[in-house]
């Protein structure tokens, strides 16, 4: 078992912090707090408390709120709700029914996510504690089992067994449920809701059993690989075919916070943050921190990092047990704490009546507000950074993909001091030409043409280096003609090489974003053709290239949080499909064939000087494409190298603002550069257009 080493930075909340306002807010009159409870389709779904008034009972409404400006799409107002989601199209309610003189009946309610309008409702049992949603059905979970409903009429599916007891979490994988009741953890069918496997805390070997009563086996999460469960002071985690104990780890007491489960570690916070393998169980590494001790502190796994909240203190853990850093919050007991939400490399934490956006990189504060009210929670999306208060709604706008806001926004932009540095990146670049394409008159549509007999074999030649050529090939298969990308080696002195590489790239084929091997020989490899072509293909404008850089980016970043590191990016190996959306290649080849032949413009410096590739030079490589993708020039050796970037201050599409974010991801020394590709892509996107 390994253990944390060295402290990383502390950072603080400061007074010179930057300041946000919000985009837009909303409020009504009759509202006393607003909590921001779920998000889909652009729709924010806000719960509003209003207070008793005199003879007016409390009442709870459901708000729709738009995310884009904070318009009300639709309010639905209830005497108290249970739960609420909102899977599958639909809006989901259990709601309680009072009649003033007996305790509260329950319904299910469906609605219509845009408009509000009321599908279905039906009566469900005494307390539903859970809703859960999934082929076709929602679950209900309560004091008399689980019941399933078909989602588009209500109709009852089937309903478990009522003996299973009080129902206190439900989950879904495959055609199984998985139930936890005071009687241990259930797996029910999908298909009747039949009894499959039973477990409770004297089934598990190795634990000790003496309290199971009060402490009974709990379901903490089911995947694909196996159902994680907690019983006392143990993990546990069993078989989902039959429930059987795969392993069991004592964690010395019974104060840790629910087990999250990454991949193949489980994580998990007591008196010290463990790392469990999934696999037997063993504990791979162990935070402990002496000052950093408090128990039952739920964690946030996102980002190659382990994030909680101890003593009022945020800490990053990397996945190798090494704190990142830490940020202490304000010393006020009163307030209290909303965190955990992550997007696009942001944590954002509400305490101490301030909203701070901290980098998951450094935990540097990359802005924050200050509410002249009492914070109530916080909710995140793509799109928005919700914050609800007594009194407000307020909405945070996140910056929306490049060639969105280029089309949507151009003129308010480039009236902008951000856009004024950037309007020679976007003039002459196609995009009003884009705009007016996108809203003029659709053309007439021509007769149809008979469809010509289809060539097979090689049509064209794609692209071509000095070890490879790659040819769009259409092939013959049982579902039809079929289209593909054939990548040649043309060196057989390197087939072992080439083979070998196209192997381990074939490994990573089920990956997000990651170009498909769809079969290989010797000295060839199929993939998919891609319509778009490369980012290195000209008559592209910048914001085109961005935007399947920023989709690379991704993909790399994810790559190197599970170790992989590409060494070879260059335009040519991110292709583009029919949408832009950009999917990196040649992983593994690029690197291996790079060693063969002279140094490449977009290699970092350390590989020029024989150095082993890591991630930081993936970083420099992609701060290189990025400076081809607003430049539209290839680059040459003698300029590229070249510390000093003002000669290309005159070009049409290059802006002093560009060169600060790409000299850092290019600087010489690998420890100067964004020391990971989330930060590059970070900075990248948000430097140039936020104000």
């Amino acid at each position: 078992m390994a253990t944390a080493v060295g402290r990383a930075q502390t950072t603080t909340g400061t007074s010179d912090e930057n300041q946000r306002e919000p985009d837009w807010t909303f409020s009504e009159s009759d509202t006393d707090t607003y909590h921001p409870f779920e998000t889909a389709d652009g729709v924010a779904y806000v719960i509003g408390v209003s207070e008793p008034d005199g003879d007016n009972p409390s009442r709870i409404s459901i708000h729709a709120i738009d995310q884009a400006d904070g318009t009300k799409l639709w309010t639905e107002t209830f005497r108290s709700i249970a739960n609420l989601i909102v899977k599958d199209g639909t809006v989901f309610v259990v709601a309680a029914i009072h009649d003033g003189e007996t305790q509260p009946n329950y319904e299910l309610c469906a609605f219509d996510p845009k408009s509000g309008e009321e599908r279905w409702r039906k009566s469900v049992e005494r307390y539903p504690r859970q809703l859960l949603s999934g082929s076709g059905n929602i679950y209900v979970g309560g004091d008399s089992g689980v019941n399933a409903s078909d989602i588009d009429s209500g109709s009852e599916v089937w309903q478990s067994n009522t003996e299973i007891g009080d129902v206190y979490l439900l989950s879904r994988v495959g055609n199984t449920v998985y139930v936890t009741t005071r009687n241990g953890v259930y797996a029910l069918s999908d298909d009747d809701g039949k009894e499959r496997w039973h477990r409770t805390g004297t089934d598990v070997e190795e634990v000790d059993t003496s309290g199971a009563r009060e402490s009974p086996l709990r379901l903490q999460s089911a995947t694909e690989k196996g159902i994680l469960c907690q019983i006392g002071s143990t993990a546990v985690f069993l078989d989902r075919e039959d429930g059987s104990t795969e392993w069991s780890a004592s964690l010395d007491n019974s104060n840790y916070s629910e087990p999250v489960l990454h991949e193949d570690t489980v994580y998990l916070w007591g008196d010290s943050l463990l790392a469990v393998s999934v696999t037997n169980g063993s504990i791979r590494w162990e935070y402990d921190e002496t000052n950093r001790r408090e128990r039952r502190r739920s964690v946030v796994v996102a980002d190659g990092a382990v994030f909680s909240i101890v003593n009022r203190t945020i800490i990053a853990v990397n996945f190798d047990g090494s704190e990142r850093w830490t940020f202490e919050l304000p010393d006020k007991d009163k307030y209290r704490v909303s965190w955990g939400d992550i997007v696009d490399g942001i944590l954002y934490v509400s305490y101490g009546g301030k909203l701070r956006a901290l980098s998951i990189e450094d935990g540097a504060v990359e802005w924050s507000f200050q509410p002249d009210e009492e914070m109530t929670t916080i909710a995140v999306s793509e799109e928005t950074v919700l914050l609800g208060t007594r009194g407000e709604l307020h909405g945070f706008d996140l910056p929306q993909s490049i060639p969105a806001m280029l089309v949507e926004e151009t003129a308010d932009f480039l009236s902008s001091g951000s856009g004024i540095a950037l309007s020679s990146v976007l003039l002459g670049t196609g995009v009003f030409a884009a705009y007016r394409r996108m809203n003029a008159e659709p053309e007439s549509e021509a007769e149809p043409e008979l469809e010509p007999e289809l060539e097979y074999g090689r049509l064209e030649r794609l692209a071509g280096d000095e070890f490879t050529e790659t040819f769009r090939v259409r092939k013959r298969s049982d579902d039809g003609p079929r289209v593909v990308a054939e990548k040649r080696l043309t060196d057989p002195t390197f087939a072992g090489e080439f083979q070998s590489a196209v192997e381990r790239w074939a490994d990573l084929s089920d990956r997000k974003g990651i170009v498909p091997v769809l079969d290989f020989g010797d000295d060839w490899a199929e993939l998919p053709y891609y319509e778009g072509g490369s980012l290195a293909d000209g008559e592209r404008p910048p914001e085109e290239r961005i935007k399947a850089l920023s989709d690379a980016n991704m993909t790399v970043h994810r790559a190197h949080c599970d170790g992989l590191v590409h060494g070879g990016l260059t335009p040519e190996t991110i292709l583009l499909d029919g949408d832009g959306r950009g999917g990196v290649s040649d992983w593994e080849l690029a690197a291996v064939l790079g060693e063969h032949r002279d140094s490449s413009p977009y290699a970092a410096p350390e590989q020029v000087a024989g150095e082993a590739a890591d991630e930081r030079t993936d970083v420099y490589r992609l701060g290189a494409i990025a400076r081809f993708a607003v430049t539209a020039d290839a680059p040459s050796e003698k300029s590229w190298t070249t510390t000093d970037s003002r000669s290309l201050y005159g070009h049409p599409a290059y802006s002093p603002e560009l060169d600060d974010v790409l000299s850092t991801a290019m600087a010489s020394d690998p420890d100067d550069r964004y020391q990971s590709v989330v930060k590059f892509d970070d900075m990248l996107r948000w430097a140039v257009f936020r104000a």
